[in-house]
């Protein structure tokens, strides 16, 4: 495995135990803020309750102390509340002066808020004080204000306990979920570094091997079956390459034989023998054009294999364009019979005419090459709701029906005997596949021996 490779894996890695130990410490984290508000307000809504019952009864007991003494400004009215450490009172009279107090711990009674009817929190100096006033009064009758301050230290204590736990918590949470994450992530991604392992073996010496498929029914499965095909589907194409680069050379071979031994004879006997001189001649023109036509038909098929096809797409009669095909045909070729069918209630295909042209011309040249003397060769043409059915068919010498799912592929040949004895290149109809595909068609023959072949193409409707 490559140091990119390597990278890369542990990026995703780290990724993965990143955004794994985010998501679990970001719940944690929303989890003890939650706790923590609730246990806060409970413990709020508990003292703020028990304070408004203090403030009650001390007002009350303030009452029965002013029905004796006529004054709330004699300290001893409030030594019953000593024994209460966290809490300090406050007494002002009707027109707001404090004129007695009781500090069981210090506070700045103007710092406080201002007659607070229901229990208020504040925070002073680190500490969480409520707060509370109440009127002394007897039957209509204001005596002055009760100002109470309780200091929540037990609960201060209690909340900041559990603030150091729940962060104690969460910091051991996010520990556990880096580990687990780490750890999870590198099982996770354990099929793919396999997978890169496998890949990495493969090269132009080993197109065979294959990834090994993970048995869960899941994204990997997918992603591996994916990667299977497509070397598979590479392995195809570099078989066919490397046959389709042999048969070139093989094809090339025999006419750069005949050329060279030809120039050969004219260097030798040339200059002296006519005979020799025109049958080299004829010889260097034969397989020139032979050549050329090699050339002309794989620069054809390369503009396809490489997207660069242009086509000019028009709506044609293709009545008209039989009519033009046999006219042709009928001028180098008398000793074959042709008929014609049309079926449909239109002629009309939309199609690049010289290409559909060029597909039929290869047909039927495939038909007279195999076709006895006096035999027929058929032109169709089927029209249907969704596709038009464009058929070249003979009674020739045929074939087995083994041969008809390669006859399209390039220089697939059944016979090669047959094949030089009819001056075939094994192209002819890999070009028409390849102009049935640029119209988003299909072809396909069906044959018997001795009965003929027929070689249907199927174009969809524009």
């Amino acid at each position: 495995m490559c140091y990119g490779t390597k990278r890369a894996k542990s990026r995703l890695s780290d990724r993965l135990t990143g955004v794994y130990t985010l998501l679990f410490t970001g719940i944690l984290f929303a989890l003890s803020v939650g706790v923590f508000f609730v246990a806060f307000q409970f413990l709020i809504q508990k003292q703020s309750s028990n304070l408004a019952i203090t403030a009650e009864l001390i007002s009350d007991h303030l009452v029965e102390e002013m029905e004796e003494q006529e004054t709330l400004s004699n300290p001893e009215i409030l030594t019953e509340q000593n024994n209460d450490q966290y809490l300090s009172i406050f007494i002002y009279d009707p027109a707001g002066t404090m004129v007695n107090r009781l500090l069981n711990f210090p506070v700045d009674a103007a710092s406080l808020p201002a007659n607070p009817s229901a229990p208020a929190l504040v925070f002073r100096s680190g500490h969480m004080l409520l707060c509370v006033s109440r009127p002394i009064q007897e039957h209509g009758t204001v005596y002055g204000t009760l100002y109470i301050v309780q200091k929540l230290q037990s609960e201060t204590a209690f909340l900041r306990l559990l603030g150091i736990l729940l962060l104690g918590a969460n910091l051991l949470g996010a520990l556990a979920a880096l580990w687990v994450g780490r750890f999870t992530g590198r099982k996770m991604l354990s099929p793919i570094t396999q997978m890169i392992a496998s890949t990495n073996q493969i090269d132009g010496g080993n197109l065979d091997a294959r990834l090994e498929v993970p048995e869960p029914d899941d994204e990997l499965k997918s992603l591996a079956l994916t990667i299977n095909n497509m070397l598979e589907r590479v392995s195809t194409a570099y078989r066919q390459q490397g046959r389709f680069v042999a048969d070139v050379s093989h094809e090339l071979r025999t006419p750069l034989a005949v050329l060279q031994g030809n120039i050969d004879l004219l260097a030798r006997w040339g200059s002296e023998d006519k005979v020799v001189l025109r049958e080299s001649i004829q010889d260097l023109q034969k397989q020139t054009a032979y050549m050329n036509q090699l050339v002309e038909n794989l620069l054809f098929l390369a503009r396809f294999d490489n997207m660069q096809a242009q086509l000019n797409v028009s709506a044609f009669s293709v009545r008209e364009l039989f009519g033009e095909l046999l006219e042709e045909q009928t001028l180098i070729d008398a000793e074959h019979q042709y008929e014609v069918s049309l079926v449909g209630e239109s002629d009309m295909l939309t199609a690049d005419r010289t290409m559909i042209k060029q597909l039929l011309r290869a047909l039927i040249d495939n038909s007279v090459k195999y076709t006895q003397p006096g035999g027929t060769i058929r032109l169709g043409f089927t029209r249907e709701a969704m596709q038009a059915v464009l058929c070249v068919s003979d009674d020739g010498i045929g074939m087995d029906a083994a041969h008809c799912d390669h006859i399209f592929e390039r220089f697939y040949r059944i016979d090669p005997a047959r094949a030089r004895a009819t001056g075939g290149m094994g192209l002819g109809l890999s070009i028409v596949s390849a102009i049935a595909q640029a119209h988003n068609g299909s072809v396909s023959a069906t044959s018997e021996p001795s009965a003929g072949t027929s070689v249907s193409v199927i174009l969809p409707i524009q």
